[in-house]
């Protein structure tokens, strides 16, 4: 398994991969080992493990593939002899075609070493996990709504692989959504070579390859934009501002949050936008084999992140790009008060309801101003950097990982006419 993102050829399953080199390649390497075994091609068949046939088969190119281990085995014969040239790392870029022995379809002209450690490499791996997936019998697949993701998949499949043959379905006759049913040769690929994790996602909770999590700014980004584009929605709020919010959901069988969301947390983070959550169980699902998958969610709540989110991540699917534009829109910009006077009008609020022992809450706050939280927000935010207002409780969940949250609670600090 490659923990670099890059797959070459002799990472893959050995005796369930098939290849195919030039005809005239596979004949000059039988024609080179029979002339370096001692009783022809009954030595070399002993000495390969394999039957003279399979060795006479390869040579006049009979079958469509031939598995790898026998390849191998052959490649390391003729090397050890001096015949460097017949390296499985020479000819591992001469490969015709590759596919799973003796089932479905292949890949042509393979690129090997096939660079997942790329943007199109980032979307196809961001594609599988999210809106797609590897069932248990190892076959990959994709599944949108959405022609031009459909197509992009396709593409950037074909990028990091070579051609590849496909078969596209509706779930239902009366669907929209489209399947893409990629060969099991991908999936191959993508477990063994990348150790992806295979069977249903719900249940299996498989992780963000490691090689993602350390990759560079520009294939971090490609796989979160690819994320959120299959499985992002943006939040435009009520009219009083509340609720507006980039947000991501997963679902779980366990009654916490996958672990790819937990990670995509982080890559979020690791491009200075701040994220809130996981929280949940937001919703609950029965499956038709008997199982309950849990619902959580990551979210980016305000102006200042939400802007932060469009200008260093952002969406590339223009329904999604045009309701991120609509949602950034949605912010009034706040009017100019001389001298702070809107904090003191704050600051005069929160004393009275520290007098009164209610709760300081930005909520509460921006309903005595009558303007929106968001607004609201930035504003107490800056006042807490300012050292006129401290926070006293932290957004977060009600209980670990329950589904609702409390809200941050403020104070006001000394020298603002209370004490703290």
């Amino acid at each position: 398994m490659s923990s670099s993102g890059i797959v070459h050829v002799w990472e893959l399953p050995q005796h369930s991969v098939g290849l195919k080199l030039p005809d005239d390649l596979q004949s000059s390497m039988v024609e080179n080992a029979l002339g370096l075994s001692r009783n022809g091609a009954q030595g070399l068949a002993e000495i390969v493990g394999f039957k003279e046939a399979t060795i006479n088969d390869f040579r006049r190119s009979r079958f469509e593939t031939t598995t790898l281990s026998f390849i191998t085995r052959l490649c390391d014969f003729l090397e050890d002899k001096g015949h460097e040239e017949f390296s499985m790392r020479n000819l591992e870029r001469k490969i015709e075609r590759i596919k799973s022995k003796w089932v479905g379809k292949s890949i042509l002209s393979p690129k090997f070493p096939m660079d997942f450690n790329s943007e199109a490499g980032a979307r196809v791996v961001a594609g599988i996990l999210f809106d797609g997936g590897i069932t248990s019998a190892g076959y990959p697949f994709y599944s949108n709504n959405e022609e031009s993701l459909i197509q992009r998949m396709i593409r950037s499949v074909e990028e990091v692989v070579g051609a590849i043959e496909c078969n596209t379905r509706l779930t239902t006759t009366q669907s929209k959504t489209v399947v893409l049913d990629f060969p099991k040769i991908l999936g191959e690929i993508l477990v063994s070579g990348l150790g992806m994790v295979p069977g249903h996602k719900v249940l299996e909770n498989p992780p963000i390859p490691e090689f993602i999590l350390s990759a560079q700014r520009h294939v971090k980004r490609a796989f979160l934009r690819q994320a959120f584009d299959d499985d992002g929605s943006v939040g435009l709020g009520s009219r009083r501002g509340s609720g507006r919010s980039i947000n991501l959901f997963q679902y779980h069988s366990k009654r916490e949050p996958p672990t790819r969301l937990l990670q995509l947390k982080e890559l979020i983070e690791g491009f200075d936008v701040p994220v809130n959550g996981p929280y949940g169980p937001t919703a609950t699902h029965r499956a038709k084999r008997g199982y309950t998958s849990y619902g959580w969610v990551v979210q980016i709540s305000n102006q200042r992140d939400i802007r932060a989110f469009a200008e260093r991540i952002g969406f590339s699917l223009p329904r999604k790009t045009r309701a991120l534009e609509e949602l950034l829109n949605s912010y009034v910009l706040p009017p100019r008060f001389k001298k702070g006077a809107i904090e003191e009008e704050i600051l005069k609020i929160c004393k009275e309801m520290k007098r009164n022992d209610q709760k300081i809450t930005i909520e509460r706050v921006g309903r005595e101003l009558g303007r929106g939280e968001a607004w609201v927000a930035e504003v107490m935010r800056k006042m807490v950097k300012r050292d006129k207002l401290r926070v006293a409780k932290s957004k977060g969940a009600a209980k670990t990982y329950r589904g609702g949250f409390t809200r941050k609670q403020f104070d006001l600090v000394n020298g603002q006419g209370e004490a703290a």
